[in-house]
């Protein structure tokens, strides 16, 4: 197979201009390698660890939809068990340290693993207090893996397709939804119990559907054996020559001959400082947050937020207004009924499972939604991907669109066009990909993997709390609920276009 290079004939002819011939920059050594293979290869394993960070996390509410009746769940254990994927992504600081000290891959590898084996081990939860414990800690190992992803195929794939890999990624994220919802139509309307005394449980469906959403974290760690470390990586700890190896590598994957690679040596490559452990800390965090890269932390930071935030906080509500929305249409409540009455006429506010009837089933039309959700936003995201390049433009429309729907949502009453709306509402999601970019852009390597993890720590962070404000404010305040949040999604209009401009930035 050959290899793909666009740019291959001008690298060839650079040779002559180099004052050390086979010297090239990291930049230029990475377009030798050219694009096949491995990193499709690359592409694929970040996807599916991206799948199943999601799966994980928001797979996680509908479990807890079909487990009410055996983990005994009222309003308030419900609302406390929707925080614990969030409790879980504080731990995303030190996975970015860690990858930017001691690999990208190795971070993945043991994120992966871990979260799996926590995942798969949540299904035998005997309560709704171990589930939780559970939660954190499978959260606080896959949580840190979609950001890391993108740290270690930003730095391994060529200018001309990076940008397009990080929206793909974006869309393989959102593909999750479907996914989720697809195999919770399959798992959860199957009927047996299988009593296991010694944990005091009956094994159920939503038993089986939670070691499911745990597994895909297992297959994306064995994907990754077949892969390298970031050569980037390896170039900027003074590995140089473990750094060519992996070129190489990467190189003869592609479809070249190793021993036809032109590159023998990198330069520009900034020297390795060993410190100690907490001084290494101090050196890898305090210069993200001071000049000259303190406004670009603060602008980016700012726009992850809003773009995770918006996502994620409605998300977590979305089967259960799904739901609402059926049975009322079923029954015909929601005649001429805007989104906010049905909200505030039909969401259960009674915390006491001991009152009524448990029935932990999930309308099947929720399910055939959630499918179609995920759907449109993977379709969206690979469509956006065909114009990565503009990323300011991008992200203005999406946040134009995401504010604009919030906004008309609580003046249509037309049933379908609500849940439309609803959704476009969330789709600030499309956004991160080019969030993204701009950190693989804008920070030195030795910085990418911690900025781009703490920036969706502080993100998931907010989520957090804004799964806990949407609930105590939406049943009561549902207008002005979404009046603002709109106003804050329409803010980040205003901060895009202080990033560089997409022609001046290198994709």
């Amino acid at each position: 197979m050959a290899v793909e290079n666009s740019r291959g004939k001008k690298n060839m002819a650079d040779i002559g201009n180099n004052v050390e011939i086979g010297s090239y920059s990291y930049d230029d050594a990475v377009e030798m390698t050219g694009h096949g293979w491995y990193n499709r290869w690359l592409l694929a394993a970040s996807s599916v660890i991206s799948i199943a960070v999601v799966l994980d996390m928001f797979g996680f509410t509908v479990v807890m939809a079909a487990a009410r009746c055996d983990l005994q769940l009222g309003l308030r254990e419900t609302g406390i068990l929707a925080s614990a994927p969030f409790v879980g992504v504080i731990f995303s600081y030190p996975w970015g340290y860690y990858a930017d000290t001691r690999g990208r891959r190795r971070a993945l590898l043991l994120s992966t693993s871990g979260g799996c084996l926590m995942g798969t081990l949540a299904g035998f939860s005997p309560t709704w207090e171990v589930m939780f414990v559970m939660k954190i800690l499978s959260c606080s190992f896959s949580a840190a893996s979609f950001t890391l992803t993108m740290t270690y195929v930003g730095e391994a794939v060529t200018s001309e397709h990076r940008a397009r890999y990080l929206f793909i990624l974006t869309g393989m994220n959102l593909l999750s939804e479907f996914i989720y919802f697809g195999l919770a139509y399959l798992i959860l309307p199957l009927d047996f119990s299988l009593p296991m005394s010694w944990l005091s449980i009956s094994f159920r469906p939503w038993r089986l559907f939670t070691i499911v959403m745990g597994l895909p974290l297992g297959l994306g760690a064995l994907m990754l054996l077949y892969l390298q470390e970031s050569p980037k990586f390896l170039a900027d700890k003074g590995m140089t020559h473990e750094a060519l190896d992996v070129l190489k590598i990467i190189f003869e994957a592609n479809g070249g001959n190793s021993a036809n690679y032109p590159v023998t040596s990198l330069k520009n490559i900034n020297a390795p400082v060993n410190s100690k452990f907490w001084r290494s800390i101090v050196n890898q965090t305090m210069p993200l947050f001071k000049p000259p890269l303190l406004w670009t932390t603060f602008k980016l930071y700012f726009l992850m937020i809003i773009c995770t935030t918006t996502n994620n906080v409605f998300l977590m509500w979305y089967p259960l207004i799904v739901n609402i929305f059926f049975n009322s249409l079923a029954n015909g409540s929601s005649d001429g009924a805007s989104f906010c009455q049905l909200i505030s006429e039909n969401i259960p506010t009674s915390g006491d499972v001991d009152t009524i009837t448990c029935d932990d089933t999930i309308s099947t039309n929720t399910l055939y939604a959630g499918m179609v959700y995920g759907i449109f936003f993977c379709v969206l995201t690979l469509l956006i991907s065909l114009v990565a390049v503009h990323r300011r433009l991008v992200l203005i429309a999406t946040f134009i669109t995401s504010s604009v729907s919030g906004c008309l949502l609580t003046v249509v009453s037309e049933p379908i066009s609500v849940m439309i709306l609803f959704t476009l509402q969330q789709g600030t999601i499309v956004g991160i990909g080019s969030v993204a970019s701009f950190f693989t852009d804008l920070y030195p390597t030795s910085y990418r993997g911690l900025v781009t993890s703490l920036s969706m720590m502080f993100a998931r962070f907010m989520s957090m709390g804004g799964v806990n404000l949407v609930g105590a404010t939406i049943f009561n305040y549902c207008a002005a609920t979404f009046y603002v949040w709109s106003a804050f999604v329409m803010s980040g209009v205003a901060v895009t276009m202080l990033l560089p401009r997409d022609n001046t930035s290198k994709l």
